[in-house]
């Protein structure tokens, strides 16, 4: 009798892994957005960006010194200077003030001061809904 259930125990593990590895394949940043999703359900008034070639400490103090001082950036929320940097996933964790709104072509620039490509843009909507932006590798002047 114990035998049917380990078996549908273990075919509900694998089709749940097969479903998982399909949705991988179909949506490369799948994983990346479920990451972000989770970080910003337990940060709401925060934004995170992925950014390319971002993976050594002296990175991160690159752009932490440039993005720290736009004025919707909240330092005291994300001490010392409002963000945070996932070497390890390249995303950068930017906490805004309350009731600010975030310029999103200001704070790339701030990522392309410091020598860096910000890629992808992600902030909740009403706190559930995970939206994600493309940004431009360079802007045309």
């Amino acid at each position: 009798m114990r035998m049917p259930i380990m078996l549908n125990i273990l075919f509900a593990v694998a089709t749940l892994s097969v479903t998982q590895a399909a949705e991988s394949a179909t949506d490369p940043l799948s994983d990346e957005k479920k990451l972000v999703k989770e970080r910003l359900t337990e940060k709401p008034d925060t934004v995170i960006l992925a950014v390319d070639g971002m993976c050594c400490r002296t990175c991160a103090l690159g752009i932490g010194k440039k993005a720290c001082k736009l004025e919707f950036v909240d330092t005291a929320a994300l001490p010392p200077t409002g963000v945070h940097i996932d070497r390890v996933n390249s995303l950068l964790t930017v906490s805004v003030k309350k009731g600010e709104v975030v310029n999103l072509a200001s704070l790339a620039e701030a990522i392309r001061k410091a020598g860096y490509n910000p890629v992808r843009f992600y902030q909740l909507v009403e706190g559930k809904k995970l939206t994600v932006e493309t940004i431009a590798a360079t802007e045309n002047k």
